[in-house]
């Protein structure tokens, strides 16, 4: 099956409202986090060349480098998150009397928490571009930015629920504690960035 990158919007809208596990609320995440660098970017991209915005340029292409490598692991990451749920899938059907079992549901499971925490940590590294673009670029579009900052807050918070979920199978797992240091980190000021950069974009409105 070809990834769901490289269907239509109303594929994946019709694959996500099926009775199918897959994809779920780490794919959404990850497509919702995308979404928003994308927003980024074509705000920067309004604003760069543009002499009204000269002392902003320079900013501006770094902000868009730095959404667009945002967005394309964001991508990677719709299709990641469902191959993750497909080894938990995979590890719970293997026979219960088979002794490998446990240890390869705990593997399964430390893999299907680290995506949806990549998930968030990418999507964060998107909230920090906002209040500058918000502040000084294309003064017109404005508004997409605060969309995109509000976009990134959703992708953290849909993909770190799953994280929160897997959590209680880790107890016990060596990388328990790093998991719930980076799922903090992740939340670190995302609601104080998102009121700036929507604060900043009404400002300018």
């Amino acid at each position: 099956m070809s990834e769901l990158r490289h269907h239509s919007v109303q594929h994946f809208l019709d694959q996500l409202a099926s009775a199918t596990p897959t994809p779920g609320g780490g794919s959404v995440a990850a497509l919702t986090g995308a979404l928003a660098a994308g927003l980024i970017t074509m705000v920067c991209d309004l604003t760069i060349g543009r002499p009204r915005y000269a002392e902003f340029d320079a900013q501006a292409r770094t902000i868009r480098d730095t959404a667009e490598t945002a967005r394309a692991h964001l991508t990677d990451l719709i299709q990641g998150d469902i191959a993750a749920y497909q080894g938990v899938a995979a590890a719970y059907k293997i026979a219960k009397d088979d002794p490998t079992r446990p240890a390869a549901i705990v593997a399964a499971t430390v893999v299907a928490t680290d995506t949806p925490l990549v998930i968030a940590e990418v999507a964060a590294t998107l909230l920090p571009l906002c209040a500058p673009l918000a502040a000084h670029g294309n003064r017109t579009a404005v508004g997409d930015v605060a969309a995109a900052a509000h976009l990134a807050v959703a992708a953290i918070n849909a993909a770190l629920i799953n994280v929160t979920a897997n959590l209680a199978t880790l107890q016990s797992h060596p990388r328990h504690a790093e998991f719930v240091a980076r799922q903090a980190a992740a939340q670190a000021d995302m609601s104080t960035q998102c009121a700036a950069a929507v604060a900043a974009a009404t400002a300018r409105m």
